[in-house]
């Protein structure tokens, strides 16, 4: 970030839980799927299925949300937002910005039919005169603050961006991450000794 631009590189949060997630889920699907499935009776083979498609369909998801990892830049001029996975850019004049407003953006899981919060942010949601509306969060860019700041008044006639003299940094979310990559590394250790053991 320098005084004629802010940029938004993706959150190690979202990379972390995209990566982490994406490998806990394969490893159950492997789990549920596992060199023994010979020994599954015929009713059983069917759930097996469901539930390696089910575990699939999550690993799916979190390989989605690594691949819509966004960088974000904002100048006086122009709004770009980079999809570096996708090899994808869109580069907006400010001029043509319609509307921009902001909201909670929140990520809950549910145990035992209660609700556990996993991550309490924001959310900024960009309107264009032509094209289709961007919503960028929180939880998935870095200097999300002072990019949200300045984007609240970009529709303005006296937008001048403003950097700010440093970033805010938030550790909300890292506790969960920190459970998910201690999860996944125990797993998938466990399975790699169960294969040697074979």
């Amino acid at each position: 970030m320098n005084n004629n631009k802010i940029i938004a590189n993706p959150s190690f949060l979202q990379i972390g839980f995209s990566i982490f997630g994406m490998l806990f889920f394969l490893s159950l699907a492997y789990l549920a799927y596992n060199s023994e499935v010979e020994s599954y009776q015929k009713a059983d083979y069917g759930a097996m299925w469901v539930i390696v498609s089910l575990f699939c369909f999550f690993a799916f998801g979190c390989l989605y949300m690594l691949l819509c990892s966004k960088k974000v830049e904002l100048t006086n001029e122009f709004l770009s937002i980079e999809y570096p996975l996708l090899f994808k850019t869109k580069k907006v004049s400010l001029d043509d910005i319609k509307k921009v407003s902001e909201g909670n953006h929140q990520i809950n899981s549910s145990h035992d039919s209660s609700r556990i919060e996993v991550y309490n942010g924001r959310q900024i949601t960009v309107e264009f005169f032509e094209l289709k509306k961007i919503t960028i969060t929180s939880f998935e860019v870095s200097n999300y603050e002072i990019l949200a700041q300045n984007l609240k008044n970009v529709t303005k006639s006296y937008f001048k961006l403003h950097t700010g003299n440093k970033s805010i940094k938030s550790y909300q979310g890292y506790g969960w991450l920190i459970f998910i990559i201690i999860l996944t590394v125990g797993l998938v250790f466990s399975l790699i000794q169960k294969n040697l053991g074979h």
